[in-house]
């Protein structure tokens, strides 16, 4: 060779096992940070489709229908028993007392989500807040 210098063939670096990049690894990472996007964007904007949002309302409403109409019948049974409305119909009552008028429909609403029968509810209320319409 000129120059006197003799130039060896350079061999090429070798990496340690365990040490290689893993596609495995990397499709991970990537799957990980396009669910936490998905994460992310449902948590600070649930209600970007309003037209979805919108007919899920709407069918929600009208689910509930039957459910509030019985609680009305129910409801339709007893007096207030808060004892500060002077005892009107739990039906057209709205106050928020304590034992009131808020708080009994919601149970009877409870109860009867639960699959309990009108008549079954009607016996419970009269158990726990008395109050039963006598005429």
């Amino acid at each position: 060779m000129p120059g006197g210098k003799n130039k060896t063939a350079r061999k090429p670096k070798q990496r340690l096992k365990g040490h290689e990049p893993s596609l495995f690894l990397l499709g991970a990472a990537i799957v990980t940070m396009i669910v936490f996007g998905f994460i992310v964007k449902l948590l600070l904007f649930p209600t970007l489709d309003n037209r979805s949002t919108t007919r899920t309302n709407e069918t929600s409403a009208r689910a509930d229908e039957p459910l509030e109409g019985l609680v009305q019948l129910v409801a339709s049974e007893f007096r207030c028993a808060c004892g500060g409305c002077g005892e009107l119909p739990l039906i057209d009552c709205d106050c928020d007392m304590p034992r009131g008028a808020i708080e009994e429909k919601n149970y009877i609403r409870e109860r009867l989500s639960e699959g309990l029968p009108p008549q079954k509810v009607i016996e419970m209320v009269d158990e726990l807040y008395g109050h039963r319409d006598k005429g």
